[in-house]
Order: C-alpha cells, then structure tokens, then sequence
C-alpha cells in the first residue's frame, strides 16, 4: 500500500550538525583567566590574577554610546568531597564598573570595593587596568585545616542583570552580551595551616 523511500535527509545530517556547532564556536572567548595564583601573607590568603578582556563589537559599542558595564571577577576557595559537591569556604567578588565619557572622551573605571575611579583615553587601557588583580585578600589562611584538599578558583564575567532593560532582554537570548570566562582552578598546598 504504502512505499517506502528511502531518507533523503539523513545526508543532511552531519552539514546540520557542523553548522550548529560552528554557530556556538563562533564567538570567541571575551574573557579569560590567563594567570592565576595565590599566596600566605601574614595569615591570610592572597590572591593575583589576569583577566584578558576581548569584548565583542555590540559591547563596544554600547560602552560609546554612554552604557555602563559591570565587571565582577569571582574567586573561590573549596574543599574537596568525595560524594557530595564540593564545600564553597570562602567566596569574595572584585567588582568593576566602566563607562565612556564622549565629552571628555575618556573611559572612566570605578572600583566599587574602593570607591575609586580612574580615567583613560583608550578602552584597551581599561581593561588592562581592569584586568590586573594584585595581592587581594580573600581570607584567612586558618580557614584551611589539614585534613581536607581544597582548591581555589577564579572566573570573570560581565553582570548582565545590570545592563538596561532592552540590553538584558537581549542578553537572555544571545551569548554576546553574557561573556563569561572558563574557571581557572588552582591546587592549594598547605603552607604550614
């Protein structure tokens, strides 16, 4: 009654399947933490890290036209388990805040931790600035006991549930406007806890 043809779109397959992933793998990776690292200093835990910022045009452009963009760089100390996920110890947040000014044609960086702002003439000089986290105090280095292997790790990413409302919108639907970086995770050697 019924012939049975064979399936034509099967060949179509493995085309599909490349342009889907090519269209996830197309934009690049905006943040990144390249170096990361930690210290004890006067029992407490320090820690250092770069982030390189390589925004997408449309951030760009909406940082010309006078949007401000929130910065956060999370780190994270943990302890490892074996059947449950692992123990969050200590979390702490450096936050940054960047907007253009096109009178003054500068870029203006503000520290909400330290309620400090500083200028720049280029946006790569911000982000330079914004990307170099020296010695910051993440806790106490009592916090980590013997008996337990613990790690820290570091991520950075744009806060898009603070950018103004169409741009949020935007952002629940495309990846250009949620740039986040991979955690970068470090082992902790105990240095005398």
């Amino acid at each position: 009654m019924f012939e049975r043809k064979p399936l034509r779109s099967i060949k179509w397959c493995p085309l599909l399947v490349l342009l889907l992933l090519s269209a996830q793998s197309v934009g690049a990776e905006q943040l990144r933490v390249s170096r990361f690292f930690f210290g004890f200093v006067s029992g407490q835990i320090q820690v250092s890290c770069q982030i390189d910022y390589e925004l997408d045009e449309k951030i760009i452009l909406a940082l010309e036209n006078g949007i401000v963009m929130h910065f956060q760089t999370t780190f994270e100390l943990l302890r490892k388990r074996n059947f449950f996920p692992d123990k969050v110890i200590i979390s702490s947040s450096h936050n940054f805040d960047i907007k253009y000014y096109a009178l003054l044609k500068q870029f203006i960086v503000r520290e909400s931790h330290l309620r400090a702002e500083r200028s720049f003439v280029s946006l790569r000089a911000a982000l330079a600035f914004m990307g170099r986290a020296d010695k910051l105090s993440l806790g106490y280095q009592s916090s980590i006991t013997e008996d337990g292997d613990y790690y820290l790790q570091a991520r950075a990413r744009l806060l898009n549930d603070e950018l103004p409302l169409p741009l949020r919108v935007q952002s629940y639907f495309t990846k250009d406007w949620r740039p986040v970086s991979n955690w970068r995770v470090i082992e902790v050697i105990k240095d005398g806890a």
